[in-house]
Parts: C-alpha cells; structure tokens; sequence
C-alpha cells in the first residue's frame, strides 16, 4: 500500500508539472543491471558462491552426520545402558544445536553472507549513487528513479534508461573496470536519442496546452456572446412590456376623460 502511495502520489506530480512551462525530465536506472556489469562486483560475487556452495556442503555434512547418529541410537536404544543413552543424546543435542548456530553465523540475519553481500555492494551502491546525481545535474533531470527498488512501476520507456550512462560514468571517474558495454559512442548516441524525444514530448505538450488555452479562450468568447445576446433579448422585451404598459394606461386616461365628459 505505501508504494502504491508513492506511486500515486509520483504520477500526480508528473501530471501537474507536466502542462506547466516545460515536462518533466525523468529517468530510470536498473541498479542489478548496473552491477552485474562492475568487473570487480562479479569477480567478488563468483567467489561469494564460492563460498556459499562450501557452506552448504558443510551444513549438509552436519546434517547427514547428526542424522546418522540419532538413526545409531534409535536402533540400539533398547539394548543400551540408561548412561550411555544419556550420553549420546547429550552429543546428539549439541551436534544440533552446532549445526543450529553454524547455519545462523553463514545465513542468519548477522551472519557471512548478510556481511559480505553489503561489504560488495555498499562501496558500488555509493559510487552509482554519486554518479547518478552528477548526471541528473549536469543533463537538467528532475527525478531518476530505480527499477531493480521496491518502488512499483506499471510502465516504463526502455528509452528512458540511463543506466549504461552511469556504467560509463563510473568507468571514466572512478577508474571501475566494466564488462560486456556498448562503446561509449552507442550509449551517447541513446542519449541522444533519449533528448530528441524528450524535446518532442515537449513540444507536443506545449502544442497541447497551446491548443487547450485556444479553446478555453474560444469559449470565453462564445460564452460572452451568448451573454451579450441574452442581455439585449432582456432589454428589448422589457421596452416592449414598457410600452405595452404605457399604451394601456393612455387607453385607460382616454376612456377616463370620456366618461366624464
């Protein structure tokens, strides 16, 4: 419900700010996208799976052999001392509880791999942001949003992607070594492409609203018109109803100075 909000609130803005002086200039990036094409992000990522496949065959490894040992002593239950039992349902229950907390220290909510995935992503996430916002400045954007982000998007313009913009942003400041990226001249090019529509949007909704102040002046004019010949009608039947009222009170004068002669 709050992104719907967001969302709702977002399209008003654009509406309103749309048949102002000029539209609004709004722009997407895929964050995934973007790091799926940082050299570094991917190399890290490949040995953070790497890591991730030797935690589960550990995990597994616990498993198979607590599994082993509660199968061992339900099998000799019945033929062993009340001490030993005890015992191996001692160990038992600390393999478990090992097996417990090894799994929360690699993917519980504190644990490895939460740590690693923000020690990977955060310095990145920082640099695409930085570089985002010197792109909204330098190339006048108004609002850049994040389709990879929770934020709910019905439609959006492929066109209007900027992402392979950052990539090469951050390639020329940062010195990030990127992977599988048109040449730069492709990606200004799409910019390009990107401005000549948004200058054709533009123009269309200034012709739109143009055209709107057109007709709404148009009728103003036929309202005042109409006005006009209401108030004329008005009059010149209140001149005849006048006149009509004059003629028979002359009549009734005349009939009057009839009698009494």
């Amino acid at each position: 419900m709050k992104a719907q909000r967001i969302l709702i609130v977002v399209f008003c803005f654009l509406a309103q700010v749309s048949w102002g002086q000029r539209a609004t200039r709004v722009g997407f990036i895929d964050t995934d996208y973007i790091l799926s094409k940082v050299a570094s992000y991917a190399e890290m990522r490949s040995e953070l799976s790497s890591k991730i496949e030797a935690w589960n065959t550990e995990i597994e490894r616990r498993r198979t052999e607590l599994k082993a040992k509660q199968d061992e002593l339900g099998a000799q239950r019945d033929f062993l001392p009340l001490s030993i039992i005890e015992q191996r349902e001692i160990e038992i229950s600390q393999l478990s509880k090992a097996l417990l907390q090894y799994e929360l220290d690699r993917f519980g909510p504190d644990g490895d791999l939460i740590a690693t995935e923000v020690t990977i992503v955060r310095p990145i996430q920082d640099l695409i942001y930085a570089a985002v916002q010197e792109i909204a400045e330098a190339r006048s954007f108004d609002m850049i949003f994040d389709k990879s982000t929770d934020l709910v998007m019905l439609y959006f313009d492929n066109q209007f992607d900027i992402s392979d913009l950052v990539i090469r942003k951050l390639e020329a400041d940062s010195k990030v070594r990127v992977i599988g990226m048109p040449e730069e001249s492709q990606v200004e090019e799409m910019f390009s492409e990107i401005e000549e529509k948004r200058q054709t949007i533009t123009e269309d909704l200034n012709k739109a609203q143009q055209s709107k102040e057109e007709e709404k002046k148009a009728a103003l004019s036929r309202l005042e018109k109409e006005r006009e010949e209401r108030r004329k009608a008005y009059i010149s039947k209140r001149e005849a109803v006048l006149k009509a009222r004059a003629e028979r009170q002359k009549q009734i004068e005349e009939k009057r100075k009839d009698t009494i002669n």
